[in-house]
């Protein structure tokens, strides 16, 4: 037996049909895109390099603090500290630059042919600290580095090291991002974005300064032995 439906009804429900078909592609839309990965525009890291300090490292280097954040000249074994504006040396985030001759014989500078044996390199130097993750071979700004996690606790909280290493001409360059836990995923970037800022003049065949001084200023004489290193910050158990 045939059901006879009135052209009517035939109308409302292809147009019923129709609205589902819309709701169901319009709802997708936006899904598809976010977890297609893209990033939005602005969010590359060299949208996020600031001013550069005075070169360092007798001329050698040229790096930029990211948008934001200043930075100081603490002494001890530190280079450079990175903060953002109004925070205090010692408070986290901060990322802290150290250099120094390379431990690195084998390797003058870190290419593209040589990151995998200098990430083994890094890593046999620290067979004895258990970093939190592998060290791997990480590409920022063109420069190649190897990139490691160590985990510490600081006044009861959890503290993230990440480390990005390289070498070039013969010196050991290390930037080290100290945040708390919580606020890694959001400090992350900030660390990409000092390294991508990195130039490098003598290798990249610019005229680099032949300074007596490695660094642009005397360091601060109230946080340079607190700023040097980080005295309550504790390996994890």
């Amino acid at each position: 037996m045939s059901i006879s439906i009135p052209p009517a009804r035939w109308a409302w429900l292809l147009m019923f049909g129709t609205a589902i078909l819309v709701a169901g592609c319009s709802g997708s839309g936006p899904a598809d895109k976010a977890d297609s990965g893209g990033a939005k525009s602005g969010d590359g890291l060299t949208d996020r390099i600031g001013e550069y300090m005075p070169p360092l490292d007798r001329g050698r280097l040229e790096i930029a603090a990211p948008k934001g954040w200043n930075w100081a000249n603490p002494g001890g074994g530190v280079l450079v500290a990175f903060k953002p504006k109004d925070a205090e040396l010692n408070a986290l985030p901060r990322v802290l630059l150290s250099v120094e001759d390379s431990a690195f014989p084998e390797i003058d500078d870190v290419t593209s042919a040589n990151v995998e044996a200098f990430v083994g390199l890094v890593a046999d130097s620290l067979a004895d600290t258990k970093p939190r993750e592998p060290v791997v071979a990480a590409t920022v700004g063109g420069q190649r580095f190897a990139r490691y996690m160590l985990l510490g606790k600081r006044r009861g909280q959890v503290v993230v090291q990440q480390v990005l290493k390289t070498v070039v001409g013969g010196r050991t360059y290390s930037l080290q991002l100290e945040v708390y836990q919580p606020q890694f995923d959001q400090y992350k970037a900030t660390l990409s974005a000092i390294a991508a800022s990195m130039k490098f003049p003598a290798r990249d065949g610019e005229t680099a300064t032949d300074s007596t001084e490695s660094d642009p200023l005397e360091p601060d004489a109230a946080e340079s032995e607190e700023a040097a290193d980080t005295p309550d910050v504790e390996p994890e158990l």
